[in-house]
């Protein structure tokens, strides 16, 4: 175990001297989804605030993270989500001051704010892609009622005015897992996507570096 150990502070060293010969390979914007019970397991919301510091280690500038509820029981859910506020809220305030934040809760709402100069990190509960845009269509149906725009001036770049999280991620993360949820389905369409072989509880800097590197050495084609 020692020498596992060794190796893999060695390893991490190594990773780290590589990205660092090609600082404008690594990812300015980076998404990571887990579940709830990945951030309530053990040391699950103590990894979220090591993750964060993480990345501003490595001068990632915005980093979304999502909370996928998957109880199917609708009551459940519920009083799920709403428990998540108050101890991410926390965690958040805890943070470096050079972190700033945004947390949103299940309908979309903005229930915390926080600028920074260095990182930004945008948490979101269970507020999945579909959700987003069928808001940003309301909204949009909305201006049209009041005039504010009319149907024929509506495009592309207005739906994406209307949505709750405006940046594109680089690459989105799925902890431990094989599927994605729908987080920020119009926003990642040309985003990379990186499936770890480790659950959440067990990620390392060693795998986020992985990560990393597997992202510099993609030929990136934003759908061509």
């Amino acid at each position: 175990m020692k020498y596992i150990g060794i190796f893999s502070s060695v390893y991490e060293k190594y990773l780290l001297r590589e990205l660092s010969r090609t600082p404008d390979s690594i990812p300015g914007n980076l998404t990571l989804v887990i579940s709830e019970s990945d951030l309530l397991y053990e040391n699950g919301m103590d990894k979220v605030r090591t993750y964060i510091l993480w990345c501003l280690e490595l001068n990632i500038k915005v980093i979304s993270i999502y909370v996928d509820v998957l109880d199917t029981e609708e009551d459940l859910r519920s009083a799920m989500m709403a428990s998540l506020i108050d101890p991410l809220s926390l965690l958040m305030d805890q943070l470096p001051k050079e972190i700033g934040f945004e947390i949103y809760n299940a309908t979309g709402d903005t229930v915390k704010t926080r600028n920074g100069s260095k990182l930004m990190v945008y948490m979101v509960i269970d507020f999945g892609g579909r959700s987003e845009i069928t808001k940003a269509v309301r909204n949009i149906l909305e201006d049209v009622k009041t005039k504010k725009i009319s149907p024929e001036r509506i495009e592309e770049k207005t739906i994406e005015s209307h949505l709750m999280l405006k940046h594109e991620p680089d690459m989105v993360i799925r902890a431990g897992g094989k599927h994605l949820s729908d987080f920020m389905i119009w926003q990642s369409v040309y985003s990379e996507l990186f499936f770890t072989d480790v659950n959440w509880g067990g990620f390392r800097k060693i795998d986020l570096l992985r990560v990393l590197r597997d992202f510099r050495k993609r030929q990136r084609r934003y759908g061509k």
